[in-house]
């Protein structure tokens, strides 16, 4: 069976490169001499002749033609030389990912050949140094190490050596006479080569690799409980909070510099007069200041930097979990998801402004308190009741201003909703006149939005007034006593002086704290939607060890598969057993709501049974790592997404695709070639929000041409050609003819030109499959039913 990508009509199009060579370092005799022969006549390794290999099998990366030095051969025309040059960079990098792997799997970690391979096409595929290898091992996880100048010793391997001739080869191990290169053409995989005549040809350079401390931990510890998402990213930054604290440690120790100058001029120059002290104390007084200063603004550049590293960690860490979710365990609507992403901007600002440096602050009040008690006694008391007054109020009002916090961020995130619907649809509402209603729910939701916010606003203006009155009346009750103190003879006026300082001082933070504790409300609101994202179930789980796959045949087979959408509903889809051979085309028919297009999701791995197993060459897809099934199944929705921006960068999601010619090779395919020849813009047309631009049947074609660039061995189409025009599908039918030879398929449709491809037809009747034959006798058995 050919996979090919040619179409079945005489349009030209240009395939998919031929099937690669082998590889041109491959070195893989039985003994030593033919070894040294090999890497004896091979002068230049990037084109070194090579047996034939086998053709790519379908869903193999294809090479990225514009990485590649062409440009001497396009000029003079010489295209068998170019395919050539195509070949031998294939060859080259499949076996450069062989070694890579195997030597991985030597040190405990295995990755696919095709992860490897896939990341040497997307970074400077033509680089064939030491260097590029090392970046390759590295995305095992493992810790690379290039060694120069290596002895020929037996504790120097297992290791890649490159050899003089640009070659690399998988040393193994070492004898006094010998030494073993990894070769999967002989016994063993090991081919023994005499040391003497192995040692001319070793460049002295090796590529080492160990694991990394985290690996090993994840092998030989138990799985604990992962860190918090946001929270367990502050341990992380130990050092930059350890700077922070002693910082502020300084800056308040410099800060009661103020106080002591008071209470020293008050104290002993004003009654002697004495100038020469004056001005001594005032000297260390400003230096005092100046570095109170220079150390807060220091702090301020260490809270800004680890904040930035912090918020940047955190974003990338949602996104992913985000991009990672399971499609059919949402844990909110897409407004939902949309407003807690957006609201992240809140949590970020509440712990990169003055909030760390206000907490930092805190644990040294004590510092304070306890010098008032050293100098004014009982005074103490007084600060100590101030600052509790102005703390009672904000932690009773935290319920309240939660419950605001939610009223306001869930009206806000339906009034995006609607205004994103209002954007996106505006012409059906138009259509339809549903304007009164629209502006009806805009009100409604403006009103209870600003509702809630303006009582927020209100409650964290009397918490701020509160706190600045308990901080001032704690001042004027400081004064009274110490006056009252100083009439008894017990304080001096220096006394009331630094004593009225050292209250302002302290109570200072707490006056900051309790403004935090009133936005507070928000960020926890806030964090709530977001723990709903980083806590969501993902497709894939970081804990779990999943099966990899180089290739998929496409024998499926679904064991009780039961799925609901709604946990209290009845089940969408409810099949006890079905199976499909690899190669089969498999039509699902049915009416609207039957349950094909949950069937082909289940089939594509993106959703997962409720009840039963999906097994797929013999194996319950949950098993499988994600990355492989999307690599092999090729999956096409009824409604093609596309994204703002270029054409090119629609049909390049992946970003493996660097080769205009194969990027309008898929367009032709899909039919639409000719559209973008003549638009002035090409590949580079621009594409708006949601495929703006483009008609439905354009968009249709745009993902018919995603499909064929991912050359899938397993093809899963839901209704493919219902936006296409008569003419395109028959077209499109004739070139499935033979692409779709030697792959498993199975497609959901209402269109007789497509079905016509099939052999086999399912019939779903609310999410249960009440046919399954042959298509003929299936189609037959229809026609006469709808006769009588």
């Amino acid at each position: 069976m050919s996979n090919s990508n040619r179409p079945t009509d005489d349009t030209v199009l240009r395939p998919v490169p031929p099937a690669p060579r082998a590889p041109d370092d491959a070195a893989r005799p039985s003994s030593g001499k033919p070894v040294l022969r090999a890497i004896e006549t091979q002068s230049a390794p990037h084109l070194a002749p090579a047996a034939a290999a086998p053709a790519p099998q379908a869903g193999a990366p294809t090479p990225p033609v514009a990485d590649l030095d062409l440009t001497g051969l396009l000029e003079d025309g010489s295209v068998g030389e170019v395919s050539a040059l195509i070949e031998d960079a294939t060859a080259r990098i499949q076996h450069r990912a062989a070694l890579i792997a195997t030597f991985a799997s030597l040190k405990g970690t295995n990755v696919p050949l095709s992860d490897i391979a896939e990341y040497m096409w997307r970074n400077d595929p033509g680089d064939v140094s030491v260097d590029s290898l090392a970046k390759a091992l590295q995305t095992t996880g493992m810790q690379a190490q290039i060694s120069h100048q290596v002895p020929l010793t037996p504790e120097s391997w297992p290791a890649l050596a490159m050899m003089n001739n640009g070659q690399c080869v998988l040393v193994l191990s070492q004898t006094r006479e010998t030494i073993s290169i990894y070769d999967t053409t002989c016994a063993d995989n090991r081919a023994e080569v005499p040391l003497a005549e192995f040692g001319p040809y070793f460049t002295g350079t090796t590529l080492g690799a160990r694991n990394s401390l985290k690996q090993i931990a994840a092998r030989h510890t138990p799985q604990l409980e992962s860190d918090h998402w946001f929270w367990g990213e502050f341990p992380k930054y130990r050092r930059q909070v350890g700077e922070i604290m002693l910082g502020s440690l300084v800056a308040n120790i410099l800060a009661v510099s103020v106080a002591l100058f008071s209470l020293q001029v008050y104290d002993r120059v004003v009654p002697h007069q004495s100038h020469a002290t004056l001005w001594v104390l005032a000297f260390g007084a400003f230096l005092a200041i100046m570095l109170e200063a220079l150390l807060k603004l220091a702090r301020a550049r260490l809270t800004d930097a680890a904040g930035r590293q912090i918020e940047l960690s955190v974003q990338n860490n949602l996104m992913r979990r985000l991009i990672g979710m399971r499609s059919d365990k949402k844990p909110l609507p897409p407004s939902g998801l949309f407003a807690a992403m957006r609201d992240f901007g809140s949590v970020r600002e509440f712990f990169t402004s003055t909030t760390i440096s206000t907490l930092a602050d805190i644990p040294f009040i004590a510092v304070f308190l306890l010098l008032v008690a050293s100098i004014a006694g009982p005074i103490v008391w007084i600060i100590i009741a101030g600052g509790i007054l102005m703390l009672l109020p904000a932690y009773f009002m935290q319920k309240r201003m939660i419950t605001l916090t939610r009223q306001t961020q869930g009206a806000n995130a339906k009034a995006g909703r609607l205004l994103h619907e209002v954007v996106n649809e505006l012409d059906t509402l138009k259509s339809q006149r549903g304007e009164d209603r629209v502006l009806r729910l805009w009100d409604e939701l403006n009103t209870l939005s600003t509702h809630a916010a303006t009582e927020q606003r209100r409650l964290s203006s009397a918490l701020t007034h509160w706190s600045q009155g308990v901080q001032q009346a704690t001042y004027i009750g400081s004064v009274v006593v110490g006056t009252l103190m100083v009439f008894a003879g017990e304080f001096t006026v220096g006394t009331i002086i630094a004593t009225g300082i050292l209250t302002s001082r302290t109570l200072a933070p707490l006056t900051q704290f309790a403004a935090t504790l009133a936005r507070w409300s928000n960020v926890k609101g806030a964090l709530e939607g977001l723990d709903a994202i980083a806590n969501s179930a993902q497709e894939k789980e970081d804990e779990r060890s999943y099966l990899r796959r180089d290739s998929l045949e496409g024998r499926f087979e679904l064991r009780e598969v039961m799925f609901r959408y709604d946990e209290d509903g009845a089940p969408t889809l409810d099949v006890p057993g079905v199976a499909v051979t690899p190669g089969q085309r498999v039509a699902v028919l049915g009416v609207n709501g039957s349950g094909k297009s949950t069937l082909l999701k289940l089939m594509s791995g993106l959703y997962v049974p409720d009840r039963g197993r999906v097994m797929i060459d013999g194996t319950d897809m949950t098993q499988i790592d994600p990355r492989d099934l999307r690599r092999h199944i090729g999956y096409l929705s009824q409604d093609v997404r596309l994204f703002a921006g270029t054409l090119r960068e629609n049909l390049n999601l992946n970003q493996l695709e660097r080769d205009d010619d194969r990027l309008m090779t898929a367009l032709d395919f899909a039919g639409l070639g000719a559209h973008v020849r003549n638009h002035h813009k090409g590949l580079d047309l621009e594409i708006f929000d949601g495929g703006g631009g483009l008609s439905i049947g354009q968009r249709q074609s745009i993902g018919w041409a995603r499909l064929w660039l991912q050359n899938p061995s397993i093809v899963l189409l839901d209704e493919p050609t219902a936006a296409l025009d008569q003419t395109l599908e028959r077209t499109l039918v004739s070139r499935l003819e033979t692409w779709l030879e030697g792959r498993t398929t199975v497609i959901a449709t209402h269109r007789m030109p497509i079905l016509s491809l099939t052999n086999r037809t399912l019939i779903l009747q609310s999410g249960r499959m009440v046919v399954d034959g042959p298509r003929d006798q299936v189609l037959a058995h229809l026609a006469a039913g709808e006769g009588k």
